[in-house]
């Protein structure tokens, strides 16, 4: 009787407990980033980093996903874009994503890269080609070389490289929140979990402080 009893107890103090639990755990679906990264929003805004690389599927395969759901957060969210540079082979698309940046060309250019390289399997291995492609979608080849090869794009490119190190990113794509929390899809099942987890962290910056 005092058996049965306990164990009720315990079952009705430990319930609250468990009501209570987060959805996603540190260490589980998201990592914390150490130390944390000043971020660029406002107080009222919480900063959204995500770290892509045209080259990657699974960023190709979150696009849509991801921009439903920044489309949804209103004001609410500053949403940062950047290439992903964790090693030499990634440097050519990066320096496309800061090119048609300079060159006011981001909307012609982004959607159909992505689509060409893993719809259409096209190869993006040189400067040459990268052109080209600009080229084919309005822009003309010496203004596509000058803007890759140009002093802005390569320090925009560095800066890249140096932002994956203190986030501590390991590849593409990656998401950070509020400088303080790295979600990759090495932690999650599918794209939904990935916009869920990320969702989950910026509501909860909204809220408190874990």
């Amino acid at each position: 009787m005092y058996k049965r009893f306990f164990t009720l107890l315990v079952i009705l103090v430990a319930f609250p407990v468990l009501a209570d639990a987060p959805r996603y755990l540190p260490g589980i679906q998201y990592q914390l980033v150490q130390p944390p990264q000043p971020v660029s929003s406002t107080s009222d805004q919480v900063e959204v980093v995500e770290f892509l690389w045209y080259g990657c599927e699974t960023c190709f395969l979150i696009q849509d996903g991801i921009a439903r759901w920044v489309a949804s957060q209103g004001g609410k969210i500053k949403y940062v874009r950047l290439p992903a540079v964790t090693d030499a082979g990634m440097v050519l698309l990066a320096r496309a994503f800061y090119a048609a940046d300079t060159l006011g060309v981001h909307e012609q250019i982004d959607g159909p890269l992505f689509t060409a390289i893993h719809r259409y399997q096209r190869r993006f291995d040189s400067e040459s080609s990268v052109v080209e492609f600009f080229n084919e979608h309005g822009v003309p080849r010496e203004r596509a070389r000058e803007a890759m090869r140009s002093g802005t794009t390569a320090a925009k490119v560095r800066h890249a490289q140096l932002m994956a190190r203190r986030y501590g990113i390991r590849g593409a794509p990656t998401l950070i929140v509020a400088g303080k929390y790295r979600v990759d899809p090495s932690l999650v099942h599918s794209v939904d979990e990935l916009i869920d987890v990320v969702d989950f962290l910026v509501q909860s910056e909204r809220t408190g402080p874990h």
